[in-house]
């Protein structure tokens, strides 16, 4: 018996050893292997050349490669692009390190279709999925992608309408600690204390910078780690008042445009509140360099504001490596029926939204355009412009940057209602 046990022993010992050296086989994530270890490469061989112009005349050669959304955009609205070489992406190099000091360890929970109930344990940071199985993974990746650990920016909104123009402008800066937990690139990591203990994910503020007659208006509110709807203030400077408020609660439109709440960067809402769904897998033109300049004077010649619709804008588009997910919330007052996203297989970003309403029809569009990071190694792409279109009114709203700065170290006691009112002045 006791040669037996001692049989069992090393016969599981070297189970182990076998499967570990199976899974560091392929070695560490790095800058060099990174597009091929977590997603997948772009398959260039019906690349259209470089300085292609994709437009309505030349669609059916390259519809297959363009998202239903965007081909809506072209075909009514004569929306078009130039097509540019692919360019790789990576992460910053702490990042890459979180990746692989954590790897593995990230693991789904059961919440029994609860959106409430938290779907992910031990995770702590870097990406938790490398090459995800199945459509929740996917959206866990989205939801951890590389953005820095904080920024700083400063952009433009503008509501425009098909027929009329633009309507009104304004001015904004956007402060946020996106990563106040599983954090990769400033100190403390991987964890603000403060954040942990509060079980704090995000803190962000708004300010109105203009126009005039509502300068100061501004907004703070936090994301919990758990899957609850954000709690903040809201504070009117005429008024001299904050007001608590629940930011994002489903169908709720930012600042009264046509981009809501859970429309930020794509997605804003929790993986735990929708169901994911991989649709296919495949390479696809995308604004990840888009060349959108930065700048309030770049904006009006990004945008060809004076011509109908008033919303197209110049940018460049690649091919990139992009999952097709589908998803369908798991409340019944969710505004969307379905939301196909077009997400970056290398940095897990979301290009482009098509977004249908409760009859299945599609109802707005919303475009990333991105730029690469000014510094690889330590921070991220940034948005060159957003632009979100209902296509049932023939009325937009595109979103302008005039700069960001990322991981800048901003702190928890800068996202306090005392900060907000001085903010707000």
């Amino acid at each position: 018996m006791k040669n037996f046990r001692t049989v069992v022993v090393f016969a599981a010992a070297a189970l182990v050893i076998a499967l570990v050296s199976s899974a560091s086989s392929e070695g560490p994530f790095t800058r060099e292997n990174w597009t091929d270890r977590v997603g997948f490469k772009p398959d260039l061989s019906k690349a259209p050349p470089a300085g292609t112009v994709v437009s309505s005349s030349n669609l059916g050669e390259y519809k297959d490669l363009i998202p239903a959304g965007v081909q809506t955009l072209m075909k009514q609205y004569g929306f078009k692009f130039t097509v540019k070489d692919y360019e790789p992406i990576v992460p910053s190099d702490g990042y890459i390190a979180a990746t692989n000091k954590y790897a593995g360890k990230a693991r789904l929970l059961d919440t029994g279709g609860n959106p409430r109930k938290t779907g992910i344990a031990d995770y702590v940071a870097g990406l938790p999925f490398p090459k995800p199985k199945d459509g929740l993974e996917l959206a866990w990746d989205y939801t951890f992608a590389y953005a820095g650990d904080d920024a700083d920016n400063y952009f433009g909104v503008y509501w425009i309408s098909a027929k009329g123009g633009v309507e009104r402008s304004e001015t904004w800066r956007w402060m946020y600690i996106n990563r106040a937990v599983n954090r990769t690139d400033i100190a403390p990591l991987p964890a603000m204390d403060e954040a942990q203990k509060e079980g704090v994910q995000y803190y962000s503020v708004t300010i109105t910078l203009s126009p005039l007659d509502k300068k100061g208006f501004s907004a703070l509110y936090t994301r919990m780690i758990e899957p609850l709807d954000q709690q903040g203030f809201i504070y009117i400077p005429a008024q001299r008042k904050s007001t608590r408020f629940a930011f994002g609660t489903r169908g709720d439109s930012w600042n009264n445009t046509d981009l809501l709440y859970e429309d930020v960067r794509g997605y804003l809402g929790y993986a735990e509140w929708m169901n994911w769904k991989i649709l296919e897998k495949k390479t696809m033109l995308m604004p990840m360099h888009s060349g959108v300049p930065h700048g309030k004077d770049a904006v009006k010649n990004v945008y060809n504001f004076d011509s109908a619709p008033h919303w197209n804008f110049s940018s460049k588009w690649e091919m990139r490596p992009t999952y097709v997910l589908e998803a369908t919330a798991k409340f019944r007052d969710y505004p969307y029926s379905k939301m196909i996203f077009y997400v970056d297989a290398e940095t897990f970003y979301i290009t482009v939204k098509d977004a249908y309403d409760k009859k299945g029809q599609l109802w707005k569009v919303l475009v990333n355009a991105w730029n690469g990071s000014a510094d690889p190694r330590n921070e991220p792409p940034v948005i060159g412009t957003s632009l979100v279109v209902d296509l049932q009114s023939e009325h937009a709203t595109a979103f302008g940057w005039h700069g960001t700065k990322f991981n800048v170290g901003l702190k928890p006691d800068q996202f306090t209602l005392t900060q907000l009112r001085k903010l707000g002045k």
